[in-house]
């Protein structure tokens, strides 16, 4: 069993290509008596690396941070510990000791891939490891939160996240608390796109569905928080290559800094070339990204992180264009998006009671943009600069004070029969936000929040109250509650003809119960959201109804739009039944209706699906050291929209049925380590169909289905450095 299980972790340190450079810190917990405790927290400050208690109290996980650092443990009933140590490579043993008290209840903390039971009662902490092994995720970081978090849902021909009822638009996408302008990749009519980021440009992932925090605003559903790398542990070269994507990269470490540099080509041709495709392609999908990453720790208090990340596409196709009695349109797009984001974090006192982290970024997107004669010349650019202070008190009681302030810019130019027009909308955004966690009693924690924001759109402000409570029902278990106000600016593209609109509002009610027990992870959770201010269209043709999604809004629009969403989402995590095996399985029901957009009446939209199941196992096997990973998800019916039909959005869908697989392979070439992979999703070639889109005269359907019914991926992936390991050395460990 020691054996197994230390391969496996060998296995986690291959696959997020950290091979070398790693403490394993390794202990028991234990109260004053010298008593084990099962289900205590122990992890790094500042970190996501940490582990929980085994039944006999004992802990073990890895760490790629270096020197000078706080180890902190937390457990129901006990003060909370912390100690200074100091990170060597190897392997470090410890006591944690802590002390029971009789009127404080201490936070229970994050775990990877894990619902956590304190930070909103909802949030879901993926590592890099969980995204590239889950098959059906692409190796995608937000198409693989949909299989792995319940709440969020795949509509195969969108682009974005769908959130307990909530449009793409309500989902947003930060870097180190910072905004995304552009997360995805620019989309074709009923393809969906890739997001533009790597897992291994991030050490963790939380997908929060729901009561977010007050730091975060501008969504009225969800937000994805992804935390960027820290200091490299080895210099070196990593090459990828697959049927998609060339890519090399080159990290050069010193004492206490590092940068990085990563070229990638993708060229979808080879990739086509295996299966047939659903799509006429004019130009094949092509992509150049170049991204490079500086970190510098001068202390282990202190740290200063950059990334810059420019890509250049250009793709074409052919599509059924419905307002032209579904006749070929090509459709092209050259797009240009540069990212840059920094970060900064200090310890203002030697023991960390005051923190300050601040933050500044710049976005630049141009979409070229041809359909048939009709050209669109869309410019985004957004500057940002946010700062928090956070002050913790005796007990793991804290308070936090932050602010933030935006400036975008966005340029729209329209060539069409003949015509050119340009338009031009600048948002000065600027939130002040304050947040609170406390402990009333033994079982009972708290957190409290507020924020303030401001739009020059909307020339108004806006005070959303936002807070959570945990209640714990036994040593493993706990029932949870949050809810609060969110806010969001309509899509800037209503601007360019109403300066009068207001923001939309959202109202969130999230009840929870949850068990973590012997590597197993329950979780049932209830909601209810209320829909308020959402802007509505009024067609010059009464009871006319644009089912295109590449639709530019127009006409008269106010206010006035409503609706809701309530539902039940429910997860299970299994990793002890099976040995080596890990299973996920989440279900998420949605019933949601709304009167918003060009909506003719009240309905249910057409991006929302009613029942939502996935069906994750993963399963690592020592000799070969290989990982294999099958992915079932199924997505009922949606509604869609038949002119020919009195009753609106009556129709649905059929059912979306997916199976993938994953599997690698890993060994090494001249002592250099390497992974061999391969993927299938859709293995089974289901004929999926995601919607229907019908002819402006309502006579002539067409179906919409994914761009090739079943897709393989293999392609391998090597690390070059100095420091040379050879299988037998990978089993040792």
């Amino acid at each position: 069993m020691k054996t197994l299980t230390n391969l496996l972790a060998l296995f986690f340190i291959l696959t997020t290509a950290y091979s070398f450079g790693q403490t394993t810190l390794k202990g028991k917990v234990v109260d004053e008596k010298g008593l084990s405790l099962p289900g205590a927290n122990v992890s790094l400050k500042g970190s996501y690396d940490g582990a929980t208690a085994d039944g006999a109290g004992n802990f073990q996980f890895k760490t790629t941070e270096k020197g000078e650092q706080i180890i902190q443990s937390s457990f129901i009933g006990y003060e909370a510990y912390s100690q200074t140590i100091i990170l060597k490579n190897g392997l470090m043993e410890l006591t944690v000791k802590m002390r029971e008290t009789a009127n404080e209840l201490n936070t229970v903390t994050v775990t990877a891939g894990t619902f956590e039971a304190s930070d909103e009662k909802k949030t879901t902490l993926i590592k890099p490891i969980d995204i590239v092994t889950t098959a059906g995720g692409g190796a995608d970081i937000t198409q693989t939160m949909t299989l792995l978090t319940p709440g969020s849902q795949r509509n195969g021909e969108s682009t974005g996240m769908f959130v307990r009822g909530g449009s793409a638009q309500e989902s947003k996408i930060l870097i180190d608390g910072i905004t995304v302008q552009n997360a995805y990749n620019t989309a074709s009519p009923d393809v969906a796109s890739r997001s533009r980021f790597a897992p291994f440009q991030f050490k963790g992932s939380a997908f929060s569905t729901g009561g977010y925090s007050a730091q975060y605003g501008q969504a009225l559903s969800a937000v994805l928080q992804m935390n960027t790398t820290d200091l490299a542990t080895e210099s070196g070269y990593v090459i990828n290559a697959n049927l998609a994507q060339l890519s090399a990269g080159y990290t050069q470490l010193t004492d206490n800094h590092s940068i990085n540099g990563t070229v990638a080509y993708s060229n979808l041709t080879p990739l086509f070339s295996i299966y047939p495709q659903n799509i006429e392609w004019k130009k094949i999908p092509e992509q150049l990204n170049i991204s490079t990453s500086y970190r510098l720790k001068p202390s282990s208090g202190e740290n200063f992180k950059f990334d810059a990340i420019y890509g250049k596409s250009v793709s074409g196709m052919m599509f059924k264009n419905a307002e032209n009695n579904n006749v070929l349109t090509e459709f092209g797009i050259k797009n240009d998006n540069l990212f840059l984001t920094s970060s900064y974090q200090k310890a203002l006192d030697k023991d960390a009671n005051w923190v300050l982290k601040s933050g500044a970024s710049y976005s630049y997107n141009f979409d070229d943009l041809k359909a048939g004669t009709s050209t669109f010349g869309k410019t985004e650019q957004r500057s940002q600069l946010r700062a928090t202070l956070t002050h913790s008190f005796a007990e793991n009681n804290n308070i936090l004070f932050g602010t933030e302030g935006h400036s975008a810019k966005y340029d729209l130019l329209v060539q069409q029969n003949g015509e050119k027009n340009n338009n031009t909308l600048v948002d000065n955004y600027g939130a002040l936000f304050s947040e609170s966690e406390f402990y009333i009693t033994r079982k009972l924690a708290g957190r409290i929040g507020v924020r303030g924001e401001y739009s020059s759109l909307e020339s108004g402000f806006n005070l959303a109250p936002r807070f959570s409570l945990a209640y714990k029902t036994g040593q493993y278990s706990q029932v949870s509650m949050a809810g609060g106000k969110f806010y969001q600016t309509p899509d800037y593209r209503y601007y360019f003809y109403n300066k009068n609109l207001q923001y939309e509002q959202a109202t969130h009610a999230v009840l929870n119960y949850q068990i973590i027990k012997n590597k197993r992870t329950f979780r049932v959770e209830g909601y209810y959201k209320k829909y308020e201010n959402l802007v509505r269209e009024y067609p010059s043709t009464t009871g006319y109804f644009d089912a295109n999604p590449q639709r530019f809004p127009n006409g008269k629009t106010d206010n006035s739009g409503h609706g809701f969403a309530q539902g039940v989402d429910v997860f299970f995590r299994d990793s002890k039944t099976v040995k080596n095996g890990d299973l996920w399985v989440n279900y998420s029901y949605c019933d949601s209706k709304r009167l918003f957009g060009n909506y003719i009446a009240e309905a249910q939209p057409t991006f929302v699906s009613n029942h939502n199941l996935n069906v994750v196992y993963k399963h690592f096997i020592a000799k070969p050291m290989m990982t294999i990973s099958g992915t079932y998800s199924y997505t009922s019916g949606r509604p869609y929209y038949n002119p020919n039909n009195a009753n609106f959005l009556s129709e649905r869908t059929p059912d979306v049925h997916n199976t993938s697989v994953w599997l690698n392979y890993l060994t090494n070439v001249k002592g250099n380590f390497m992974v061999i992979y391969l993927s299938v999703d859709n293995i089974l070639g289901t004929k999926n169909v995601y919607n229907y889109r019908y002819s402006t005269d309502g006579k002539t359907r067409t179906e919409i289905t994914p761009a090739a019914y079943r897709t393989i991926m293999i392609g391998t992936y090597i690390t070059i450095s100095k420091k040379k390991v050879l299988p037998e050395d990978m089993r040792k460990n």
